[in-house]
């Protein structure tokens, strides 16, 4: 399959599945090391001992399933799989450490989430869901004023 496609999409749909090739070059940019100097300051956290615990009670407490809504997928271990297992911040902790390391903080989510929805909220700055009505829920957009 093209690279990024998998036939089995990451929330159980029957058919194939694509992940855009602009997520695709944002995720090889960031593997590439090109990281803000303030982002690469604070990247050696997640290396840590205690990380690594944190990371995996997140895990454990979610049962490996991506807690994004409306997602609920099996999460899989490594990294080159849509379903891969992500343990998100939920409050950007930009380098604080309470932040970083509150459990309470912690979401885990699969990779598609994480990479699709989840960045792109952070990057605009507001959910672009909107409802049946018609409107978004999130008091952030644009729309709701």
């Amino acid at each position: 399959s093209p690279l990024g496609c998998w036939v089995q999409p990451p929330c159980g749909e029957q058919s194939t599945f694509c992940i855009p090739s602009s997520t695709i070059n944002n995720m090889q940019h960031k593997m590439s090391g090109k990281r803000s100097a303030e982002a690469q300051t604070y990247r050696t956290l997640y290396s840590t001992k205690h990380w690594k615990t944190l990371r995996r009670q997140a895990l454990t407490r979610d049962e490996y399933r991506c807690q994004h809504s409306g997602c609920g997928a099996h999460l899989q271990a490594g990294r080159d799989h849509p379903r891969s297992a992500v343990v998100h911040h939920l409050k950007p902790h930009k380098g604080d450490l309470e932040l970083f390391f509150d459990l309470n903080n912690l979401q885990s989510v699969c990779w598609t989430c994480q990479s699709c929805d989840i960045q792109s909220v952070a990057a605009r700055g507001y959910d672009s869901n909107i409802e049946v009505d018609g409107w978004s829920t999130d008091p952030k957009h644009p729309s709701v004023n």
